[in-house]
């Protein structure tokens, strides 16, 4: 063989090697091992995996600006790493990512029996911190949600702003889940150990927490959240307007319709809409919201029209609309009353609070917007 070839052969599984090392580097690997008993019941390793896989993939399909990385069943290999494997060239790759610093996140976990019920003992390796020990128990042996349960908690170890925010949507369909032990876990995920370049997920999990607290009856808590999500130097220039409605709604519920007006003015400034088409409807409720407060009701009602002819499924704006309506005809304040007949309701945006609340500014109440 000409030395060109071997060169060109050389030059190509090199190729083919650092490629499998940076593609394995944006991932987060994940490897199940199960006893004789679960396996017998027809859950294979494989499958496990895959059951594990399935749940962080649906975290991470939320919409977010804030990165995470792709989880990947440890069985089912690269194309590439498919071919390195043969000519034992793996440990080649493992020895890119370490000279390169693109160690990927691991996942080793297994499950054993203990008594009656099953345990999932996990480590969890990812760059820059020390190895960490989860451990997960079932008494009642279901092994699927012994492993659903793992992977969310796993997960927000590795993405919290993303796992929180899953549960943030989940709580919004669903007021039967209780906020509490949400919030106390993002709350705990903000005190440990963040290494460097994490602002932006932080300020992003502290604005989180906000509507959290919010919907936990804290206000203060909330509007304490929002200055620490705002106080990173760092954060995304297209996190500040959220920050600046939430505190723009908080400033309202307080009666301090003059600050109101300077956290609008700064959620203005930013273009939203070709980021989220929707997001100038809720500049508008909000305008409605404290013009409303300071008596201008007619004004508000404007608001709350030019609002719907931005976002027509707006259902902050129906319902509040329907209230001046209601409050025209004498009607006291009810949160309860809602028009008869809503179009199909646009999706909530989670960070904000102007579309996961109701406020009445004739009481200053609050109540959820579903």
């Amino acid at each position: 063989m000409e030395l060109a070839t071997i060169g060109l052969l050389s030059a190509i599984v090199f190729g083919l090697i650092a490629g499998d090392a940076v593609i394995s580097a944006n991932t987060m690997a994940v490897g199940i091992g199960l006893p004789p008993a679960v396996q017998q019941s027809g859950l294979t390793r494989q499958s496990a995996e895959e059951i594990f896989v399935t749940e962080l993939s649906r975290i991470a399909a939320i919409p977010s600006g804030v990165p995470v990385p792709v989880p990947r069943v440890s069985s089912r290999r690269t194309v590439i790493g498919a071919l390195a494997e043969p000519l034992k060239l793996t440990d080649v790759t493992i020895a890119l990512q370490d000279l390169f610093g693109l160690e990927p996140i691991r996942v080793s976990a297994t499950v054993i029996q203990r008594g009656d019920g099953l345990v999932m003992e996990t480590i969890l390796a990812q760059q820059g911190r020390p190895l960490q020990r989860l451990s997960f128990e079932r008494p009642d042996s279901d092994a699927v949600a012994l492993i659903r349960h793992a992977a969310i908690s796993t997960f927000a170890e590795i993405a919290p702003f993303r796992v929180t925010l899953a549960r943030l949507r989940d709580l919004l369909q669903d007021p039967a889940i209780d906020v509490a032990p949400i919030r106390a876990q993002a709350e705990r995920m903000l005190r440990r150990e963040w290494g460097p370049d994490t602002d932006i997920e932080r300020s992003a999990l502290h604005s989180l927490v906000s509507v959290l607290a919010l919907l936990h009856g804290d206000v203060a808590g909330a509007r304490a959240e929002i200055a620490r999500a705002d106080a990173f130097q760092d954060a995304l220039a297209t996190a500040r307007p959220f920050y600046a409605l939430n505190a723009a709604f908080i400033a309202v519920q307080q009666g301090d319709q003059r600050l109101a007006e300077r956290e609008l003015a700064r959620a203005a400034q930013v273009p939203m809409r070709q980021i989220i088409p929707s997001f100038p409807a809720y500049l508008e409720v909000q305008r409605g919201l404290i013009d409303w407060a300071d008596g201008k009701v007619d004004a508000a009602d404007a608001a709350f029209r030019r609002a719907l002819e931005v976002d027509p499924r707006n259902l902050a704006a129906q319902i509040y609309r329907h209230w001046i309506a209601r409050g025209r005809d004498g009607a006291p304040p009810n949160a309860a009353d809602r028009p008869p007949v809503l179009t199909s309701v646009s999706p909530q945006i989670p960070g904000l609070m102007a579309s996961v609340f109701l406020l009445d500014p004739r009481d200053r109440t609050l109540s959820r917007a579903r």
